[in-house]
Formats: C-alpha cells, sequence, structure tokens
C-alpha cells in the first residue's frame, strides 16, 4: 500500500507542475479518488504503528536510563523539545500528496504558532473543527496554504497596492499555491481573481462577535464545510415503551428521518478609498475588519428574517412559516403572551431555551412590571441593561426582529426555543480582490482604489418544533 501511496504520490507532483489538458486532467482526478481511498484505508493501520512505535522508543529509552515502565514511577530523564515548521514542504500539501492525520497535525501546529489576531477564542474554535471536522484533511490544507508567514505578508502587500511581481521569491511561491487552491475550491461557484484571506483573519472560520448585535453565532450551531451544500438527518426521537410481559413482540416505533439539507449563498462587499487616503492613513491595514464587520451586519439581517431565496433562511421565517410552531396572542402585546410562548416549547427542547428579540420589544417587556394592578416582576430591576434572563432563560438581542407593532399587520416579535437546531453553514475561505485604479461611468480614473471580497454562507432550522415565535396580528 505504501508503494502505491509513494507512486501515486510522484505522479501528482509531475502532473501538478505542468498546464493540464483534458486527459491529464482526468488522469489527475482518477489518482487522487485512489489516493483518498488508499489513504482512508491506511490511517488505522498508521495509527495503530505509530502507537506500537511509540510505546517502543519510550520503552527503549527507559531501558538506556536504567528505568522500568512499572506503574507511579516519576524518574524522568531531561526533555528536549523541538518546535517543527508546519509549512514546511508546502508543495507536497499543494499536490495532495500528504495524508490527512498529518494535515490535521501540521494544522494543529499552525494554529499553536498563528498571529496574536487570532485569539484564544479563535484558537479553540479552529482547533475543535479541525479534531472533530475534518476527516479528511481539506480544511488543514486551506489552513496550511494561506497561513503561512510568506503568504502573510504577501496577502498585505497586495492589499496595500503590491503587484505580484514586486514580491520576493518566497512571497511569490506561497502566493501561487494559496491561488492554485483558491481556484481548486471556488470551481463551480463563478468566482474569479482575489486573494484569499489568511485563516487567522478569515471569518468563515474564525468565529467573531465584537461590535454587533447578531446573537445568531453566538447560540446557534455552526458547521465549515469545503462543498456547496450541507447534509444532515433528523429525527423527532425514538419512542421507548414498557414491556407487557415476557416473551411478546415488541412494536416497531422506528421514527421517521429526514434529511435536512443547507445551501449555501453567495455574498460580497465592496469598499474604496481616494489615493488620498491610503497615503494619509493606514486604511490598507484596516480592511479586513472593515469588509468583516459589514459581513456581520449583512449576516445578522439574513439570520433573523431571511426569505431563502438568494440569502439564508432567517430563524423567524423559518420558524413562523410551519404553523405549529406559531404562538398567536391578541391585537397587542400582554404580559400573558410571554408566559404562552415560553410554556408552548416542547419539554425537550425547553430546557436549552433561548430568547431573542428586538430591543424595543425587549423594553416593552420590562414595562409589564409597572402599573397599577397585578405586577409581574420577573424583569424589574431598572439600574441594568437588558437582563441575561427572561423566565430563567438566556436573552439576546436582535435589532432585524420586529421592533414595534406595526398597525394592520402580522408582527413576530419574541422568538424563543433550541438554537442547536438553528444551523449556520460557512464554505470556508473569504477572498478579496484588490482593484488599484477605480474608474467612473465614463471608464476615467476616478483618484481611488478598491477592495471587494466575497464569500458563502447559509442558514437555516433543522427541527422547526424546537421554537416558537410569537404572533400578534394588530388591527
Amino acid at each position: 500500500m505504501d508503494e502505491r501511496l509513494t507512486a501515486i504520490r510522484a505522479e501528482l507532483l509531475t502532473l501538478a507542475d505542468t498546464d493540464l489538458d483534458e486527459t491529464q486532467s482526468a488522469r489527475f482526478d482518477e489518482l487522487e479518488t485512489e489516493y483518498a481511498e488508499l489513504e482512508t484505508e491506511r490511517e488505522p493501520l498508521a495509527r495503530r504503528a505509530e502507537t506500537i512505535a511509540r510505546v517502543r522508543t519510550t520503552a527503549a529509552t527507559a531501558a538506556r536510563n536504567g528505568r522500568g515502565l512499572e506503574p507511579g514511577g516519576t524518574d524522568r530523564g531531561p526533555e528536549l523539545l523541538t518546535r517543527t515548521d508546519p509549512y514546511d514542504g508546502l508543495d507536497q500539501v499543494r499536490a495532495r500528496a500528504v495524508a490527512a492525520p498529518d494535515l490535521r497535525a501540521r494544522a494543529l501546529a499552525a494554529v499553536e504558532q498563528a498571529p496574536a489576531e487570532l485569539g484564544d477564542d479563535g484558537r479553540e474554535h479552529v482547533t475543535r473543527l479541525l479534531e472533530r471536522g475534518d476527516r479528511h484533511g481539506r480544511i488543514a490544507r486551506h489552513m496550511l496554504l494561506t497561513g503561512s508567514p510568506a503568504y502573510q505578508r504577501a496577502f498585505e502587500a497586495i492589499l496595500a497596492g503590491v503587484q505580484p511581481w514586486q514580491l520576493d521569491d518566497e512571497e511569490q511561491r506561497a502566493l501561487r499555491f494559496a491561488d492554485e487552491h483558491r481556484r481548486a475550491i471556488n470551481e463551480g461557484s463563478g468566482a474569479a481573481g482575489g486573494f484569499l484571506v489568511p485563516f487567522h483573519l478569515d471569518p468563515t472560520l474564525i468565529l467573531t462577535n465584537a461590535g454587533s448585535t447578531n446573537p445568531f453565532r453566538q447560540i446557534a450551531r455552526t458547521e465549515t464545510i469545503t462543498t456547496n451544500e450541507w447534509h444532515g438527518v433528523s429525527t423527532a426521537g425514538v419512542t421507548a415503551q414498557w414491556r407487557a410481559a415476557e416473551g411478546t413482540q415488541v412494536p416497531d416505533n422506528s421514527p421517521t428521518f429526514a434529511q435536512p439539507a443547507v445551501h449555501i449563498h453567495s455574498a460580497d462587499a465592496y469598499l474604496q478609498a481616494s489615493f488620498e487616503a491610503t497615503m494619509d492613513t493606514n486604511i490598507a491595514s484596516q480592511v479586513g475588519m472593515l469588509l468583516n464587520d459589514a459581513k456581520d451586519n449583512l449576516e445578522a439581517t439574513a439570520f433573523a428574517v431571511g426569505t431563502g431565496s438568494n440569502q439564508p433562511f432567517g430563524a423567524v421565517t423559518a420558524v413562523a412559516a410551519v404553523a405549529g410552531s406559531r404562538v398567536t396572542g391578541g391585537a397587542t402585546y400582554d404580559v400573558a403572551d410571554v408566559y404562552a410562548t415560553k410554556d408552548a416549547v416542547p419539554p425537550r427542547w425547553r430546557s436549552r431555551a433561548s430568547w431573542v428579540a428586538n430591543e424595543s420589544i425587549l423594553s416593552l417587556t420590562r414595562q409589564f412590571a409597572t402599573g397599577t394592578g397585578p405586577q409581574h416582576a420577573f424583569w424589574t430591576d431598572l439600574g441594568m441593561a437588558t437582563p441575561s434572563l427572561l423566565l430563567g432563560r438566556p436573552v439576546y438581542e436582535s435589532s432585524a426582529m420586529d421592533g414595534t407593532l406595526a398597525a394592520a399587520s402580522t408582527n413576530d416579535i419574541l422568538l424563543c426555543g433550541d438554537f442547536s437546531q438553528y444551523l449556520i453553514v460557512d464554505r470556508v475561505g473569504m477572498t478579496v480582490a484588490y482593484e488599484p485604479l477605480v474608474k467612473g461611468a465614463n471608464q476615467r480614473p476616478t483618484g481611488e482604489v478598491g477592495w471587494y471580497a466575497f464569500w458563502r454562507v447559509g442558514a437555516n432550522v433543522l427541527v422547526p418544533d424546537a421554537f416558537r415565535v410569537l404572533r400578534v396580528v394588530t388591527a
């Protein structure tokens, strides 16, 4: 098996260094498929061999030092810690000649060595993504080809207006490898040009919530994929029963399985600045932050009330479309509506439920504790911001949800449910293209430069019954 893998690697490397015609492309695909199959077969064998080798090495070292391996032994010799370069041999990574376990190990090392911008939360998220959701090493390969110091320097230089031919040899090589990877992963998306954002700055990999009233990435389930659609399986659950008597046949309580699919949609953002602004300020270094802010604001609306047409399905939109998930109140918003909405969430989902509403609706809710008559004092402390709990469940603000009770209309104002059943799917890789000379309507220069970013994301509710939305129909 190892001999065949070596032969395939050699042929893949040879093909990778040429412009492939139709026959060679077909051969490359055939080799890639065979390599992946052999790699899958080899993985458990390699892992077992690695464990055996590690145990033998430990035993041999202990024997040389006159120590046994008895339990409780504390005698340890000196240890030599070495730090490997995860970006060494990127040509093999580029040619898909590195096994998936090795790709993940390299990517985890890259996470440890990533710049401070990644942050502790980012490191934790990417590590979890690699360990749990990257069996074939696709995300690890993306990180290695977009995370090297040489690629980071090249990307920053390109955003500042430097031409690729002005980069040094190492930077040009890193840029070329990443560009080949970009063209491969964007196949079928219609996207052309631009450069992938380094992984430690990529919002499709690194979750960020700073400066946004978008609660959904905090509480929803998120997945990162390398295809154009996520496929899953959902069910209402299996019903158990008490046996009536010995030797009786059990009933068939097999659940009905659904196969939810979440399609990803293309989104983009564009900004431009005058030559004077680029010369007098450090705007080029702020492009990533500005684009990420635009992305977050766009998604905040889509994840709440997105239509599902050329954009993700919003949680409110998807839940309100199911009659059984709607709680219809009177013509006004009343305190009884709050109790009714929470009580309507099925017990299976209620213990993990959260509330989401517009800040204006949350303010109205606090006012239920004022006035004459019986008072509902679950939100009476006016000396603090929005309380963190409502009827014992966490509360989040979504500025995209209905904030007023519009006259003669349907208002979906309060959402309660288990948001692990709302799925956000990120397609790995945000791409940024630099425009060095912006032109006006008459195709004459305007004295400005521009940056264009595009990415893909999808979202939808997996189990509508996990939610309830309060609907107020005004006269």
